[in-house]
């Protein structure tokens, strides 16, 4: 296959319409050949990626590409038609984390793809200088997750995550390549399975022709087998050797007191062979990496969007910049219009008088308008007051939600009256059923990873004694000084949590609702 691949390849110095072949770009596949180009004409690199199946496809003369037989040519051209279609949607992306499409166009029987081009080398060279520091694996792996949930989203999957398809540019970006999509189709031609995937980073499903099992967690799989092979040196076993009994070490076990635990349980989480028991989506997978991390710019450089990000870019907030747009046309309009005033000294009076009155008309409208506006903006200052009060509060928790045993963060009673207490609940909400109490000087309440939100306060899931339930987290403060744990605290199971509506009760007012 080297050598047939080999032969294949356009010569350097070889045309396309205006782009002149200058080398191949890594090892070809049996899908394609991707080339470093000069444009001719903005004298400027580019890769060029070809479509051709080296399964049933074959050069003839020096560009001409044809099927090896007309058995093929059905299978040839509906691969050619994803081909096209990978490429129209991938042209829709502007993300720095995904390989951006110039152009199509079809030549020499077969089809180009035109693509930005940045010096750098694949993740599968980069390996080559050892091992990574979990900083530096978390500063690839997010990026790319970041790019990848943007294509789930538009309903488009990767299929074939490996070291090979990710690129690391000269800056330290990395970018996401060659997309599989093509390649399932073919699939569905009764293509050998062997040759579109590669063992030990494609997940189970991808052996069989069925692709309505595939998904997200079929590149959250890829994703989990390139990390493994950041941390131990190998790729991960074969998904076929594993159905039985898995012989394969976990990275638990590989990465022991190197890397974080929560870290190394996220990749063991998106490498289990049953599609079912990993993370449906890159988002819920995401919550299980590291939420702080020593050299990564915030806790929520690990999630796709903050609360407040996703506020600024609602409807609300984008019609709100349109309206302070046409306010400020308005002023301008206004303004020209006052200037025309003053050099129409010939117009008739009445004319005059009339330009002036709408002028005035204008410039109460415009007035009106600022004002509506100021207050809507203020409206909005409030909500994103309120919104990182409520993140501030949660960010306290944040290390919630473990798998496996609780999160061991203790904290101290605050605020509470020294004649009052502060009660333990059934369920989150100050109208819930009272299970217990905890002194106003109470210490070391022992947090168990659960918490909920009820008209903005948020409700934990506590410890204390020999009582489990939920407390209103504004009363707590989180403590280190806990000497009288001598032993770790047995696991109480959480109750499943209720509807919203039934924890949050019917309205009533302050005055009546205790002191807590």
């Amino acid at each position: 296959m080297e050598e047939i691949v080999h032969r294949n390849v356009l010569p350097k110095g070889c045309k396309l319409q205006e782009y002149q072949i200058e080398s191949v770009l890594g090892k070809p596949g049996g899908f394609g050949i991707t080339y470093l180009a000069t444009d001719t004409h903005l004298c400027q690199n580019v890769a060029i990626k070809e479509y051709l199946p080296t399964d049933f496809a074959v050069r003839e003369g020096q560009k001409t590409v044809c099927v090896r037989s007309s058995s093929d040519d059905e299978s040839f051209k509906w691969g050619l038609n994803c081909f096209r279609d990978e490429a129209k949607f991938l042209a829709r992306f502007n993300h720095p984390n995904i390989v951006r499409v110039l152009r199509y166009f079809e030549e020499n029987g077969t089809a180009y793809m035109v693509m930005s081009y940045q010096e750098g080398e694949s993740f599968t060279e980069y390996l080559k200088r050892g091992a990574l520091e979990e900083i530096d694996l978390l500063k690839i792996v997010v990026p790319l997750l970041s790019g990848l949930e943007k294509i789930h989203v538009e309903g488009l999957f990767h299929r074939d995550i490996k070291p090979n398809n990710l690129y690391i540019c000269k800056d330290g970006t990395p970018i996401l390549l060659d997309f599989g999509s093509a390649r399932s189709s073919l699939n569905i031609r009764s293509i050998s399975v062997t040759s579109i995937i590669t063992p030990g980073y494609a997940p189970l499903e991808q052996y069989d022709n069925e692709s309505k099992s595939q998904g997200p967690w079929t590149d959250i799989y890829g994703m989990g087998a390139v990390m493994y092979r950041a941390i131990s040196g190998e790729p991960p076993l074969a998904a076929t050797r594993r159905v039985l009994k898995d012989p394969m070490l976990s990275a638990s076990e590989l990465g022991k007191g190197r890397y974080t635990d929560s870290l190394l349980k996220a990749i063991d989480w998106a490498l289990q062979v049953n599609r079912e028991d990993r993370p449906k989506t890159i988002s819920e997978w995401r919550r299980a990496f590291p939420l702080e991390h020593p050299g990564l710019t915030s806790a929520s450089s690990l999630q796709p969007q903050t609360l407040i990000e996703k506020l600024f870019a609602s409807p609300q907030m984008q019609s709100l910049c349109i309206s302070l747009t046409a306010g400020l046309a308005i002023l301008l309009l206004g303004a020209l219009l006052g200037i025309i005033f003053l050099y129409q000294d010939t117009l008739d009076k009445s004319a005059v008088e009339l330009m002036a009155l709408e002028e005035k008309n204008t410039r109460i409208e415009t007035e009106k308008q600022l004002a509506l506006l100021h207050q809507r903006l203020e409206e909005q200052k409030q909500l994103r007051k309120e919104v990182e009060t409520l993140l501030d509060d949660l960010r306290r928790f944040e290390n919630k939600g473990e798998t496996e045993g609780y999160s061991h963060k203790y904290y101290d009673v605050v605020n509470v009256h020294p004649k009052d207490v502060l009660n333990i609940r059934s369920i989150p909400g100050h109208l819930s059923p009272q299970i217990s109490t905890i002194p106003p000087n109470g210490k070391c309440v022992l947090y168990l990873g659960k918490f909920s939100v009820v008209k903005n306060n948020v409700w934990v899931y506590v410890q204390y004694k020999n009582s489990a339930g939920w407390v209103n987290s504004k009363y707590l403060l989180f403590t280190q000084d806990c000497p009288l744990i001598t032993s770790q605290p047995l696991p109480l199971p959480a109750p499943k949590l209720p509807e919203p509506e039934k924890a949050i009760g019917k309205e009533v007012p302050d005055s009546q609702i205790e002191n807590e």
